[in-house]
């Protein structure tokens, strides 16, 4: 069974004092993980990734992100996966078990 899961997204990187670097939308396949994972390290310690997915995201979906991103913590760049409660998807193929 292939596991590779892809959801909708929109992130957002910020340096420092909120100064933002990058903001993303589309669909968080495995390149655009490691093209958002490639940013922050290059924004560097202090930095914050903020990423949003539709609020229909399963638990277990959500998780599965955290888990990408899990090494920028211990590289002290702050990360935040989170649903957003004001964004509604429809294409519920898509949005993880």
């Amino acid at each position: 069974m292939n596991d590779q899961k892809v959801f909708p997204f929109r992130a957002q990187l910020a340096k420092g004092q909120g100064n933002l670097c990058s903001e993303r939308t589309g669909w968080l396949t495995p390149y655009e993980v490691e093209t958002l994972f490639s940013d922050a390290l290059r924004a560097g310690r202090g930095s914050r990734l903020d990423v949003r997915v539709p609020a229909k995201i399963s638990e277990a979906g959500v998780t599965w992100i955290r888990q990408r991103f899990d090494r920028l913590r211990k590289r002290g760049i702050g990360v935040s996966v989170r649903r957003d409660e004001s964004w509604s998807f429809q294409d519920k193929a898509n949005l993880g078990s």
